[in-house]
């Protein structure tokens, strides 16, 4: 041990230096509990739960980004019939096919086919792949800053992250207080949270 004052190697058995007789302060051991607080993983806090309000605002960054991935896929698919049905109906006008016949069916496939893939398949697949990724967060949680992770502050696998997606079905039958729940449980945990066994870090 070295002397704070005079710079000189000192007996660490002695409460003052042997040399310039300065109290010799030794730093008090870091609990370990302390230590397991402030792990890092990944470059994520996790003693920093991610609140209600960074949260919201990764989903409407997340909202921009499917729907331009959406508009891409309808341009590779073909997809559009069936969003244009789907406006159709909602503006109380008859549903047409392609070339311009009333269609009689309750759920044309062609609305069907675009109801599956813009509004599951590909949301699904944004969260599910991206969550479970090396970053662990979505495009929209990388903008604020947020990450999710297991109850152990590791990453979560994709079955995982699948889970949680679908679950966020019963946030909403709840009329959205699987949601709102996040402004107010302990860990910052939405109901989807809770039932895939996730939480949501803030990132340093």
């Amino acid at each position: 041990m070295y002397c704070s004052k005079c710079g000189k190697k000192t007996d660490d058995s002695g409460k003052y230096c042997q040399w310039c007789g300065t109290e010799i302060k030794v730093a008090a051991p870091v609990q370990a509990h302390r230590l397991l607080l402030k792990k890092k993983s990944s470059g994520i806090l996790t003693e920093n739960y991610a609140g209600f309000g960074h949260r919201f605002l990764a989903w409407i960054v997340d909202i921009i980004f499917i729907l331009v991935i959406d508009i891409f896929v309808m341009g590779l698919t073909g997809l559009s019939e069936g969003v244009r049905m789907v406006y159709q109906f909602l503006r109380g006008y008859p549903m047409t096919d392609r070339y311009g016949e009333t269609v009689t069916s309750m759920v044309p496939n062609q609305v069907l086919y675009a109801i599956t893939v813009l509004l599951i398949l590909v949301p699904w697949l944004y969260y599910a792949v991206l969550e479970s990724s090396k970053n662990q967060a979505t495009l929209g949680k990388i903008a604020v800053k947020i990450a999710v992770t297991d109850l152990n502050g590791n990453r979560i696998t994709f079955s995982r992250a699948t889970l949680r997606f679908f679950a966020k079905v019963l946030s909403v039958l709840t009329f959205f207080i699987g949601f709102i729940i996040i402004a107010f449980t302990k860990r910052k945990q939405g109901l989807h949270d809770i039932i895939a066994g996730c939480l949501m870090y803030q990132q340093w």
